[in-house]
C-alpha cells in the first residue's frame, strides 16, 4: 500500500452517463496513434468484430463533430435489462459488445439517424477538457461501471460500496453512505453541489443538504468552490470533497452540466474545467490533492471491451428486481482521470479499477487500509496504484481557453424541468417537492431561485 502521507485533500467528481471509448477512444486514432490507449481501431477485422446491426442497417463507430447538443428527449435507456441487451451474447467469458443500437426500444426513437448516436465518438476537438486531462495527467482505460446497470445503483455502488436496487427508483432507500463513514471515522468533508445534490432523493440527507455546512453551493461558474480553496488554510478545509454538477435530469437553472444526453458534453466540459482551475489556481491547496474524475455508467454509448466478469450479489436487505438474481460482470467502461501532483503526466493506467476503488482509495487514506466487508474483496484495485510521489508536478499545466468553443452551443433555457419519462426524473423532482416541504422557499439562499422558477410546474 503506498504511503499517502503527502495527501491532504480528495476531491471526487462522478459525471453521467458516457463510454470510454465514445469519449476518450479517439486517443488510439490518427492523427494520435496512442498504442498505450485501448481505444477505437480502423482495422478492417475489428471493426467487423463490433459492427452493430439493427433494423437490417450496420453500425460502426463514427465521429460526432457535435458537442453541443442531441436530439431531443434522446436519452438511451440503460437500466439493468437495457444493459444486458447492449452487452449481446456471453460466449468464453467475452460479451459480444453488439447490442447498443438493437437494444434501443422503438418508442425512444425508430429514426436510424438518431437511434446510431450510441455509436458516436468525439475527437481531441469536441472534447477539449477531457484531451488537457489525457495530455497532462492520468487516465485510466480500464475502469468500469461497478454494476452493468443504471444512474442509482451505480451510485449507490460508487458511494457506498453496495446498492440495495439494481433498478432505478424514484426516491432511493436508505442505506449507509460515505458520509457516514467519514463521519464515523471522524474525517471531515463537503459536497460543492451546482445544482440539485443527487442525494435530495434519500429523504434523510435533506436537512443536511437545506443547510450549508456538509453542502455548499458550488456557484454558478464555480466561484464559491474557487474561493474557498483559495481563502481557508488547507487543513481547515474538508479532507474529502465532493464536486456534483447540475443534472440534466433534475429541474435546474440554466445549463445541465452533468453531460447526460440529451444534452451535449460541452457544459460538462466546461463545468470540468470551472473544478479543475480552481483546484489548480490555490498552489497551497494544489500540492496536496488528488482530484478523481469518473462517469457513473455509460448511458448507453458504445464500448467495444467486455466488462470483466467480477460478480456482485445482491445483499440480504436488497430490494433488487428479477427474483434478485446477481449481477454477474461488471458494467460498462466509462472514462476515469486522476488529476494530483503526484501522477506521470501524459500516461495511461491499465490497473482494473470500478466505482468502489474509490472507496478502497478512501480506505487506504483513512481506514487504516479497509474501507468495508463489501468492498474490501472486490476483485478490483485501489486507485492508489495510479499515484506516483517521486516527480511531483509542482506547477500545473494552465487550461485552455474554452471561450471558442463555448460560443457555439446554443443558449439555455431560463429553467428546466424534464418531462418525467424516467424514474430518475420523477426522482428528482420529488425531492426539490421534499426540499420544498421541509422549508426551502423562494427566499432560500441555495435553492430559492429555483424554487421560484418551477412553482407554476412542481408544488
Amino acid at each position: 500500500m503506498a504511503n499517502l502521507d503527502q495527501i491532504r485533500t480528495i476531491v471526487i467528481v462522478m459525471m453521467e452517463n458516457r463510454s470510454f471509448d465514445h469519449m476518450l477512444g479517439y486517443l488510439s486514432l490518427p492523427p494520435f496513434n496512442r498504442k498505450d490507449v485501448n481505444g477505437l481501431s480502423t482495422n478492417a477485422a475489428w471493426l467487423t468484430q463490433f459492427t452493430n446491426t439493427d433494423q437490417g442497417q450496420s453500425y460502426q463507430p463514427f465521429l460526432s463533430l457535435d458537442p453541443f447538443d442531441m436530439p431531443s428527449e434522446f436519452d438511451p435507456p440503460h437500466e439493468r435489462a437495457n444493459m444486458a441487451l447492449n452487452l449481446g451474447a456471453l460466449q468464453n467469458g467475452k460479451y459480444a459488445m453488439n447490442g447498443f443500437v438493437s437494444g434501443i426500444p422503438p418508442d425512444i426513437s425508430n429514426d436510424p439517424q438518431v437511434r446510431k448516436l450510441v455509436m458516436s465518438y468525439f475527437g481531441a476537438d469536441q472534447v477539449p477538457t477531457n484531451n488537457f486531462f489525457a495530455e497532462n495527467f492520468v487516465i485510466c482505460d480500464n475502469w468500469f461501471a461497478s454494476l452493468p446497470a443504471g444512474t442509482q445503483p451505480n451510485r449507490l455502488m460508487s458511494m457506498g460500496g453496495y446498492s440495495r436496487i439494481d433498478i432505478n427508483h424514484d426516491i432511493l432507500p436508505d442505506q449507509d453512505l460515505v458520509y457516514d463513514w467519514l463521519n464515523r471515522k471522524g474525517i471531515s468533508w463537503c459536497v460543492y453541489h451546482q445544482g440539485i445534490p443527487f442525494f435530495t432523493m434519500m429523504l434523510r440527507w435533506i436537512p443536511e443538504i437545506i443547510d450549508n455546512k456538509h453542502f455548499r453551493s458550488f456557484g454558478t461558474h464555480g466561484e464559491n468552490f474557487e474561493s474557498d480553496l483559495m481563502n481557508t488554510p488547507p487543513d481547515e478545509l474538508p479532507q474529502v470533497i465532493f464536486v456534483e454538477p447540475t443534472y440534466q435530469d433534475a429541474p435546474h437553472l440554466g445549463f445541465g452540466t452533468d453531460e447526460h444526453a440529451p444534452a451535449g458534453v460541452s457544459n460538462g466540459q466546461e463545468f470540468l474545467m470551472q473544478v479543475y482551475n480552481a483546484v489548480t489556481n490555490s498552489p497551497e491547496f494544489w500540492k496536496s490533492s488528488v482530484m478523481i474524475v469518473d462517469y457513473d455508467e455509460n448511458g448507453g454509448f458504445f464500448d467495444h471491451v467486455s466488462p470483466p466478469m467480477i460478480p456482485t450479489n445482491p445483499r440480504s436487505d436488497a430490494e433488487w428486481a428479477g427474483d434478485a438474481k446477481p449481477l454477474s460482470s461488471l458494467g460498462v467502461r466509462t472514462p476515469g482521470y486522476i488529476i494530483s501532483p503526484f501522477v506521470k503526466p501524459g500516461s495511461v493506467n491499465h490497473a482494473l479499477f470500478d466505482h468502489t476503488s474509490v472507496l478502497k482509495f478512501l480506505g487506504e487514506k483513512f481506514g487504516g487500509g479497509s474501507y468495508s466487508p463489501d468492498v474490501d474483496p472486490r476483485a478490483v484495485e485501489s486507485l492508489s496504484v495510479v499515484l506516483d510521489f517521486d516527480n511531483p508536478i509542482l506547477q500545473p499545466k494552465s487550461a485552455p481557453a474554452l471561450d471558442g468553443y463555448l460560443a457555439q452551443r446554443p443558449p439555455p433555457a431560463d429553467v428546466t424541468v424534464p418531462n418525467v419519462n424516467t424514474q430518475l426524473q420523477a426522482g428528482f423532482q420529488k425531492a426539490l417537492s421534499n426540499l420544498k416541504q421541509q422549508g426551502v422557499d423562494e427566499s432560500h439562499p441555495k435553492f430559492g431561485e429555483l424554487v421560484s422558477a418551477v412553482k407554476s410546474v412542481i408544488p
